[in-house]
């Protein structure tokens, strides 16, 4: 049971009074018989005065109650270091963060208010740090972003406004040559409405002005219509695919357009990182859960530890495929979001075999 701070400090002072009576007590009994021994006259004056003039008594009376009075102080005041110092330490702590030194720990003592305290001053002093780390991380993410963006939306640019430039000032050979050129122009165009579309669409999500309409779909056959836009990746990468489903018609619940985002994603990433292992497999199942499993598997270039952890951060990318691929960095951030708005979740394992990307999602009869 915790013993309360005013509790102790009446403690406190009841001990405090207590022993001041009785060293007060023990010096006034103990001066009369040194008294009485060393001279008995003088005892007998002390006596008579005592018993005879009221100002003699008032003057002893007051004069043992100062004693008292200060005994006692002493008793309180030594009795009170433990909680005034605990106080003065709380103090200089909390001065020490209000100047911006958040290391700050106060040690635990005993289990009252005044622990309690420092406690969540502690606490507090941690969350704060965090807080300042992740707004720091979240401003050099956006800065990234910026990076990121400026070069993603810059290149294409550049190269539809170069390409424009020849096909207005007729600088082509022939109509096969004009032919390259708007086809060139075409696919930077996409590039950049890609880009675009990604901001745009994380934007939405971050600020929840996204509505699900769900609706019970077929998880196979919607991953297969996904996968039709990107044969020509697949052939330009050399790459296959295959789905593997556990059953025929596994249905999840889910908005068939954010979920289409989420495969699209999850396969543009895989195609990009992992061409080198020449292969795609996607595997669908149900978990005794009652949920859908989807695997997206790759056998590209393993991922790192350090950045498994931080992969579906907003506008992160790997150092290794940074130097590999341009991208918003924004892919991967929103198949998370998308994922969990379905009350879903994701994760990444990788080894220098595989990477497997690991959805689970709720099957519609749970849903339902």
């Amino acid at each position: 049971m915790k013993l309360k701070i005013k509790f102790k400090i009446l403690f406190n002072f009841f001990i405090s009074a207590v022993l001041s009576l009785i060293i007060s007590l023990f010096l006034y009994f103990g001066a009369i018989f040194l008294l009485h021994k060393c001279s008995n006259k003088l005892y007998m004056k002390f006596i008579n005065e005592y018993n005879t003039n009221v100002y003699a008594m008032l003057l002893f009376t007051l004069s043992m109650l100062l004693i008292f009075i200060i005994i006692m102080c002493m008793i309180f005041f030594k009795r009170m270091d433990s909680i005034t110092d605990y106080i003065e330490e709380i103090t200089e702590k909390v001065n020490e963060a209000a100047q911006g030194d958040l290391d700050i720990q106060i040690s635990k003592r005993g289990n009252n208010e005044l622990s309690n305290l420092s406690e969540n001053i502690n606490n507090m002093a941690d969350s704060i740090k965090k807080l300042i780390a992740r707004e720091r991380l979240w401003e050099k993410q956006k800065n990234n972003m910026i990076t990121n963006l400026s070069h993603d939306l810059r290149t294409p640019l550049t190269s539809i406004l170069g390409f424009l430039e020849i096909i207005a000032s007729k600088k082509y050979t022939d109509e096969k040559e004009l032919d390259h050129y708007i086809k060139i122009v075409l696919s930077k165009s996409k590039e950049l409405e890609e880009s675009v579309n990604q901001l745009f669409e994380f934007t939405k999500i971050s600020n929840g002005d996204i509505k699900l309409n769900l609706a019970e779909l077929d998880a196979g056959e919607l991953i297969s219509q996904s996968l039709i836009g990107f044969m020509p990746d697949f052939e330009k990468e050399n790459m296959t695919y295959e789905i593997h489903a556990a059953k025929e018609h596994i249905k999840i619940y889910a908005d068939p357009l954010f979920m289409v985002r989420v495969f699209n994603n999850l396969t543009s990433n895989c195609i990009k990182y992992g061409s080198s292992g020449r292969k795609l497999d996607i595997y669908i199942s149900e978990t005794t859960e009652g949920k859908v499993q989807i695997i997206f598997r790759n056998y590209g270039d393993m991922i790192d530890a350090k950045d498994i952890g931080t992969l579906f951060n907003r506008l992160y990318r790997a150092e290794k495929t940074c130097e590999k691929r341009e991208g918003t960095g924004l892919g991967l951030a929103i198949v998370k979001a998308v994922v969990e708005l379905h009350n879903g979740s994701i994760e990444v394992t990788s080894s220098k075999k595989k990477t497997d990307f690991i959805i689970e999602i709720a099957n519609c009869k749970v849903m339902l």
